[in-house]
């Protein structure tokens, strides 16, 4: 996993404390869900080594819209001082997101 521009990424530490909040997104719930039955680790997830399902839609463009401001106040809550950018993968297309498809020849 890489940031998008300037700051830190997101680690493992920030995944794991925003799985432990109420209200927490449903994408989230479930890669969380996925780490407590062992398919994975927030480790794998933030070093970009999980290719599970669950753990890679955390990283779709639409992920960044309605995960991703959730993620950062978390980050920000554990390093204040430290400005946080989102994590993309960008070769990682959304179901429903149907920016990267180009329909004009």
């Amino acid at each position: 996993m890489r940031p998008a521009g300037e700051g830190t990424p997101l680690s493992a530490e920030v995944l794991r404390q925003a799985a432990e909040r109420p209200n927490l997104p449903p994408r989230l719930a479930r890669a969380a869900d996925a780490v407590l039955e062992g398919k994975f680790t927030w480790e794998d997830v933030a070093g970009g080594r999980c290719e599970h399902p669950f753990a890679r839609s955390l990283f779709t463009p639409k992920a960044d819209e309605t995960l991703g401001p959730f993620l950062r106040a978390v980050a920000e809550e554990l390093q204040p001082d430290q400005p946080v950018q989102p994590v993309q993968h960008a070769d990682v297309p959304d179901d429903d997101d149907f920016s990267l498809h180009t329909y004009l020849e």
